[in-house]
């Protein structure tokens, strides 16, 4: 199967939104305000190595984790979001054979806003008394999803897996 094909990506998407799924509902790390989960560092790889193919991968990933997890109010607004943070880095998937570059760490700023912001007027809309409860769940999530970014991008850029596989 060719890297460039529509069956290759199409694959690589689903496998990636399987992940991202897997990543969100079940591997999370319980903080003071919430917890840390790892999909959305995923999403930010993701976007990088398949651009506009990213999208699909983390809208649909986080918005089942969001139904299947029982905050299935939340699930219109995650898609959102999380469609919102893969943007940046589909904007700029093809500047380098890294994933790892000083641009997507910076890109991780954006994304962490996006988040915090999206999920306030979310908040606001679904429960307004969370809304401001929930802002440093969010900060701890943004910033733990661009630690774990940085890791895993790093490590993918050691294995040369975008040059590889994509």
């Amino acid at each position: 199967m060719k890297k460039d094909s529509k069956l290759f990506k199409t694959v690589a998407t689903a496998m990636f939104t399987a992940m991202i799924f897997v990543l969100t509902r079940f591997v999370c790390v319980p903080v003071a305000a919430g917890y840390v989960h790892f999909g959305d560092a995923l999403i930010y790889i993701v976007s990088s190595v398949l651009g506009p193919w990213g999208i699909f991968a983390a809208a649909v990933g986080e918005g089942l984790a969001d139904i299947v997890s029982g905050w299935i109010s939340y699930a219109p607004a995650t898609i959102i979001v999380k469609t919102l943070i893969s943007l940046p880095f589909v904007l700029t998937y093809k500047r380098s054979e890294k994933i790892l570059t000083p641009l997507s760490v910076f890109l991780t700023i954006p994304a962490g806003l996006i988040t915090v912001g999206g999920y306030y007027v979310a908040d606001l809309i679904i429960d307004e008394a969370y809304a401001v409860v929930n802002i440093l769940g969010n900060v701890i999530q943004a910033v733990g999803s661009a630690v774990v970014f940085v890791v895993l991008a790093g490590a993918f850029d050691a294995a040369k897996l975008k040059k590889r596989l994509f």
